[in-house]
This record gives structure tokens, sequence and C-alpha cells, in this order.
């Protein structure tokens, strides 16, 4: 027991040398975050990109494959599978024969891994009402950033659901400063419905939301 509290000891000592930035952030760490509905409505979702696909994926294995190379380490094998039982829907972005991205939607009842500034809530279970759903863990490599395949995915996504479904909107949340995105989803007829900001003491967290129209709201928590 003391030989493990000694090494734990050590690797904090190490990880406050090389990375003094985690702990500062541990101390202290304030997250803002937008949240954004877009209509669902048919539309064009052309690119003139012929080496690019998308596809909604229901194979575990490269999904997760994916999602442990961009070092998502809590979107693990388990999550995955109980994700898909549940019917929420992965959507992946080829490039050729390579992964590049990914955007899951879900639907109903469903549970977060975190409530950080940048989730939907402060409550891990939320209950989203029928016209809607929630897409989140959105994530391009970043050797193919700046090349606007996040907007054709969600070019994708919006057109996926017009066509094979009676939801009305979709809805996202991302970090205030993430303003590539953010004009993602204006060019997708988006609109600001609220701000969460969220400020982390030693673990200790307080969450404030604000609404713009509390009719936007499509979710309990």
């Amino acid at each position: 027991m003391l030989t493990k509290i000694i090494d734990k000891m050590k690797y904090y000592i190490t990880l406050a040398i090389k990375k003094p930035y985690l702990i500062r952030s541990y101390i202290y760490k304030k997250h803002l975050g937008v949240i954004i509905s877009i209509p669902i409505y048919k539309k064009d979702v052309s690119l003139n990109n012929k080496h690019l696909t998308i596809k909604n994926s229901t194979n575990l294995k490269e999904i997760n494959n994916f999602y442990k190379r961009m070092n998502r380490d809590s979107i693990n094998p388990t999550e995955i599978g109980k994700w898909l039982n549940r019917d929420y829907d992965c959507f992946l972005v080829k490039y050729e024969d390579r992964i590049i991205g990914s955007m899951w939607i879900f639907k109903n009842k469903f549970n977060l891994n975190n409530t950080s500034g940048r989730t939907l809530s402060e409550q891990k279970t939320v209950n989203f009402d029928k016209n809607s759903i929630y897409g989140a863990n959105v994530i391009i490599d970043e050797r193919y950033r700046g090349k606007g395949i996040n907007q054709y995915l969600l070019n994708y996504v919006i057109s996926h659901y017009a066509n094979n479904s009676e939801f009305k909107r979709l809805i996202v949340i991302t970090g205030a400063s993430n303003g590539a995105y953010i004009r993602s989803t204006m060019k997708n007829s988006g609109k600001l419905i609220g701000i969460t900001q969220v400020i982390n003491v030693l673990g200790v967290k307080r969450r404030k939301e604000i609404f713009l129209d509390k009719n936007e709201k499509t979710w309990n928590n």
C-alpha cells in the first residue's frame, strides 16, 4: 500500500513539473458554452471531393479505433456498445479508406459522460422530447481540419434525419471559443438558444445557464 502511495505522489510531482497547466486547471477552470438549435430540413449535401464519404456505422471496432486514435478515452467499447444498443447513431467521415471524423446522435433519454461547460446539462441523465435529437462527441482529425469537412458532416446528418425521421431540430453545444464550429451551425440556420458557464474550483462545480427563449429548451434535466 505504501509503495502505491509513494508511486502516486511521484507521478503527480512529475506531472506538476512537466505539465503545470494541468495542476492549474484542477485548481481553477472556467468553461463557457453555447447551445445551438438547428432545424432539420432537406438540403443539398454535395461536396466537391470524391475522396470523402459519410456513413452511419454500427461497427463497434472501427468506431472505437477512431476515438482511441483521437485520444478520446471516455468513448470506449463499453460505452459504444451501450449507445449502439440504444439505437443512437454514429456518423463516420472517411477520406478514402481512413476515418477522419465522427459525430454521435443521441435520442430520447441518454446519459452524459461528464458535465463540463461543453455538455448540455449539470445532470448526467437527460430526457429529450420526441421532436429533438442531440449531437455530441464531434471530432475531425486535426490533419484534415480547415477543409469544410465539419460543415459537410452537419449537412449530411441534417439531411439524413430530414429524409428518414420525424425529428424537427438538432441540438448541439460547443465551447464559446470554437468559432469554426459555431460558423458551421449558423450556415445551417442554427440559432443560439442558450449560454452555459461552469466554474470548477478544486473539483467543486458551479453551473449557470441562460436561455434566450425557454421554449427552445426541448429537454428536461
